[in-house]
């Protein structure tokens, strides 16, 4: 009889540590609690990787991981660089284009 307890002390614990690690790991993988942060992309030139940036980061809202606006900074975008980035904004609502130069403007506005 003794024995019988003993593995149900072991399932028990087992159980216990499974829960207690799982809570534990969702705590690190909370999403950012609100629309206070942003994540910042700087576009220069031509653009080349903002667009898979963007695509990363859409990403992770879609899977629920993250809640705050993606901002592409404006740092020298050449004419076809703006106009990718006006498509990217036209896209996906939550992005978002503006002047370097005016960052501290939009994050006292909002």
């Amino acid at each position: 009889m003794g024995s019988l307890w003993d593995v149900v002390l072991a399932v028990v614990c087992i159980l216990g540590l499974t829960l207690a690690g799982c809570w534990l790991f969702g705590l690190l993988l909370r999403p950012l609690p609100g629309r206070e942060a942003r994540v910042v992309l700087s576009g220069r030139g031509e653009g080349g990787g903002l667009e898979q940036q963007v695509r990363c980061f859409i990403w992770l809202r879609s899977l629920g991981l993250l809640r705050c606006p993606v901002v592409i900074a404006d740092v020298g975008l050449s004419p076809a660089g703006w106009e990718l980035a006006l498509r990217l904004t036209a896209r996906w609502p939550e992005v978002i284009l503006w002047p370097a130069a005016d960052l501290g403007d939009y994050i006292s506005r909002t």
